[in-house]
């Protein structure tokens, strides 16, 4: 009897794609406006998901399909050069947005199937790519963005950008099908040593901190890299593994998940730790049921000690032990911060990642003006807001003017709830939405923030994030409260995540209506207002008091209101 496990449907479209090229050319050529969806399968490692507008699916009989791009840029750096090429290309092939994601990377919307290779091969010019951006590879490898130079807290770039180039597929296709074989010409095709030809189980998700500095949800990736410095000079890196914070509605056993230390590494031993550890995740990983087929569930069931062991058996050698690690801040630069050389950088918040012009608020044309002039460098941050680095102390004056000019408010004058918020694009286009989630944030951010106000709280910060789906791409478990999609207008509500990034939060309540969750969290808000601690947060609060308190004091409020005359 063979032991052979039996390959899911996703695994055999792989193995039979011929290095990732599918039948996408072929369909590059012929007149509709979709790709079939075997197609779509190998469309991903590309950098591209088809999708359709769902609000126009019962207005017509058709559906009209679209694509979503996604760019990956390795620790969110962009010249003001590249910006100003995919600000361009926004309008010319795009819905006239850009977003930046939650892990530093910049998508398009609305981009048709006749623009793909034109979008594409246009990003090759400014060394940009969306090749394994999405896909079951090793994604965009993010890292702290603010730029601040310090003896203790040297830039990491060059580390980050070595692991996204020799962690990418080995494939010629990407350039054979959007550039027609002009690079691939002279460029012999090779096998992939690191991911054969069934690639990986799931997504790989990379990410390095400065020790202290958690701007990027550390113990939310599969690999982690925490950097150490020793009197100036780089010592190495703490390994984190494990993280992954997506679940699956109805499947129990499915469950975010925060990262373990497992052990130390030299800066001369990251390439090799990295591709250890991806390769387990290859060999490893659940290839029979993709809802558990990520790092965190091989790790789970050998416990961190025989995860080790596995490891430093392919690296040949024994790790050292983990550092400790403590954090200090998570929340984004934003506003103006020295940074450490003499000049400035500044951080735009940027709602939902999105930036557009809409109504006063001109964010798009403000930017690309304030880029053009001053060609500052710009980093894209992992909570989707934006640095402007490098700016002479005489300019500040001209930034503050020119961004005033153009309604773009200043992150200390925005609402604590949306100072931190972030909220996945959700319907109408995502495929995997539930419910609303981008478009509703605002109100429904105004909503909290009232009764956040009104427990006396109005200067107090508060981290709330919301996703249209379980799968969590806003990371809406690591936030003090998160707002999940569960059913069609239903969401869950989870409490109790740590600031700091270092603690998940807890499920609170199941089936809650957009419009329930501010009055439902009021009785918190007033409980909290009273009992909090010394500078006690109100994720840090709610872990205190225990998720079974919590509903107590809500159940308490519901049954006053239910008992109160009308």
């Amino acid at each position: 009897m063979s032991t052979e496990p039996k390959l899911s449907s996703a695994e055999i479209l792989k193995r039979n794609s011929r290095g990732l090229r599918g039948t996408i050319a072929e369909e590059l050529c012929n007149t509709l406006p979709y790709f079939s969806k075997p197609a779509t399968g190998i469309l991903k490692f590309h950098g591209v998901y088809q999708q359709d507008d769902r609000d126009l699916r019962k207005q017509q009989p058709d559906r009209v399909f679209t694509a979503m791009v996604r760019v990956g840029i390795p620790g969110g750096r962009l010249s003001a050069e590249q910006y100003l090429e995919l600000d361009r290309l926004a309008d010319e092939v795009g819905d006239g947005t850009l977003r930046i994601t939650s892990r530093q990377a910049l998508q398009y919307h609305g981009v048709e199937k006749r623009s793909l290779p034109e979008l594409i091969s246009r990003l090759l010019t400014v060394d940009l790519t969306s090749l394994a951006a999405c896909g079951d590879v090793v994604r965009n490898v993010v890292y702290c963005a603010e730029p601040i130079v310090s003896a203790e807290r040297q830039d990491l770039i060059r580390y980050v950008v070595q692991l996204s180039r020799e962690l990418k597929p080995r494939t010629q296709a990407y350039f054979e099908i959007w550039l027609d074989g002009v690079q691939a010409a002279s460029l012999e095709e090779q096998d992939d040593p690191l991911y054969g030809d069934t690639y990986l189980p799931r997504k790989f998700k990379i990410g390095f901190a400065h020790e202290g500095e958690n701007t990027i949800d550390i113990y939310s990736h599969d690999l982690g890299f925490v950097a150490h410095f020793d009197g100036g000079t780089l010592a190495g890196f703490t390994v984190l593994a494990g993280g992954s914070l997506g679940q699956s509605n109805g499947v129990s056993a499915t469950h975010p998940r925060l990262a373990d230390a497992i052990g130390f590494v030299p800066p001369d031993r990251l390439l090799a730790t990295a591709k250890a550890i991806v390769s387990i995740h290859r060999d490893f990983g659940n290839r029979e049921n993709r809802r558990f087929a990520r790092l965190k569930y091989v790790i789970e069931a050998w416990g961190v000690e025989r995860f080790r062991q596995e490891l430093e058996c392919r690296l040949g050698e024994a790790l050292e032990p983990p550092r400790p690690l403590a954090w200090r801040r998570a929340e984004d630069y934003l506003g103006w911060h020295p940074q450490g050389d003499g000049r400035w950088f500044y951080g735009v918040r940027v709602l939902s990642g999105r930036i557009k012009d809409s109504g006063q608020q001109r964010l798009r044309s403000g930017l690309r003006e304030l880029i053009g002039r001053l060609r500052p460098e710009l980093r894209f941050t992992a909570q989707q807001n934006l640095l402007l680095a490098g700016i002479a102390p005489e300019q500040r004056v001209f930034v503050d003017g020119l961004l005033r000019a153009h309604g773009i408010i200043a992150a200390a004058d925005l609402p604590p709830v949306l100072r931190q918020s972030m909220a996945c694009p959700a319907l109408p286009t995502c495929g995997q939405a539930i419910t609303e989630s981008e478009r509703v944030w605002p109100q429904l951010a105004r909503q909290i923030q009232q009764v956040w106000d009104a427990a006396g709280l109005r200067d107090e910060p508060l981290c709330v994030r919301m996703t249209g789906c379980p799968n969590g791409c806003a990371r809406p478990y690591t936030a003090e409260i998160g707002i999940v999609g569960q059913s069609t207008d239903l969401h869950s509500l989870y409490l109790g995540g740590a600031a700091l990034g270092t603690r998940l939060a807890e499920l609170f309540r199941h089936e809650v209506r957009l419009q329930e969750i501010a009055p439902l969290l009021r009785p918190l808000f007033e409980e909290y207002a009273a009992e909090r601690g010394t500078r006690e947060r109100f994720g840090d609060w709610a872990a205190r008091m225990g998720i079974a308190r919590l509903r107590e004091l809500c159940s308490a409020q519901e049954s006053l209101v239910l008992k109160t005359p009308a």
